[in-house]
């Protein structure tokens, strides 16, 4: 039997592809993706190989040190708590790939917006996770109907459901109530 790969590479390669295959929601992916791109470049190269050596706590006071004032404790933190449960995600699916099956929570949360999209909702989520945006601000295309699509740009990633919601409230506040559905 091959030896299995907990290297940083297959960490990236669990990352894209889970993406990729909707394994996960966008948004979960490429927050986890950002939180490791963030913290992973402190590695030493023994943890590079086998991220199962990694203290993730200890990790985070070497980035702390690095970074000094550059980053702020909370942002550290939520960077933390992404990329323990990316790893956590990533060891049970390199130890079984085929038994693999995303943590509950998140898995929920996917079924659930999965079910409230509509067509273009369901396209536009399908573009992300096919073509992610590469940095924070870029644009994000949401098809509102034949050939009109909105781009979304500068949404942060760890952006939360209260801030979503003021945003949606704009939007709404755009809309023209003679329009129809």
């Amino acid at each position: 039997m091959a030896d299995k790969d907990y290297s940083e590479a297959g960490f990236h390669d669990f990352l894209r592809q889970s993406a990729m295959s909707g394994q996960f929601n966008p948004a979960i992916a490429r927050a986890r993706k950002l939180a490791a791109e963030q913290l992973l470049v402190e590695l030493k190269s023994h943890e590079r190989t086998d991220l199962r050596l990694l203290d993730v706590d200890e990790l985070c006071s070497r980035f702390h040190k690095m970074q000094g004032s550059t980053i702020r404790p909370e942002s550290l933190d939520v960077y933390r708590s992404r990329l323990k449960d990316a790893l956590a995600d990533f060891f049970s699916w390199t130890q079984d790939p085929i038994a693999f099956v995303p943590r509950e929570t998140e898995t929920r949360a996917t079924r659930e917006s999965l079910k409230r999209d509509t067509p273009g909702e369901a396209r536009a989520r399908e573009q992300l996770a096919l073509d992610p945006p590469r940095r924070p601000h870029d644009i994000f295309p949401v098809p509102l109907r034949e050939n009109l699509v909105v781009y979304i740009q500068n949404v942060p990633l760890d952006m939360t459901l209260k801030e979503a919601e003021k945003i949606a409230a704009v939007v709404r506040a755009l809309a023209d109530p003679d329009a129809g559905a």
